[in-house]
């Protein structure tokens, strides 16, 4: 399907939404995982959501699989980051299900996406 634009892309909005949902909830992450911990699931769910914008903006099929694979990536980085934060007693178990959940959709939509860009 296309798209004029990729906001409109289910993938972006979940990804943007799952997003949205981490900076809330690292808010209550410990101070002293500022720099640690919080820093870094931010960055991957950065990553995830951006990544995907600039692939979408690329012209040549190649160049949008490097961003979706950068991507998809930072998705298996994000669930790894919420195993931890699990672990660690930083979020609830219905927290840690939803984003591994979400997580593995994100990976599942962009595998299929670069499968239509013969990637």
């Amino acid at each position: 399907m296309r798209y004029k634009y990729f906001t409109e892309m289910p993938v972006w909005k979940m990804a943007f939404d799952l997003l949205l949902e981490i900076y809330q909830v690292t808010k209550s992450f410990p101070v002293d995982e500022r720099f640690g911990l919080t820093s870094d699931i931010r960055r991957s769910a950065n990553s995830i959501v951006h990544n995907i914008a600039e692939g979408f903006g690329r012209f040549a099929p190649k160049e949008k699989t490097y961003f979706y694979r950068v991507s998809r990536a930072s998705a298996y980085e994000l669930w790894s980051q919420t195993l931890a934060s699990f672990a660690l007693g930083y979020i609830e178990e219905g927290i840690r299900n939803r984003w591994i959940q979400s997580g593995q959709q994100i990976i599942d939509d962009l595998d299929a996406l670069m499968k239509t860009l013969g990637s």
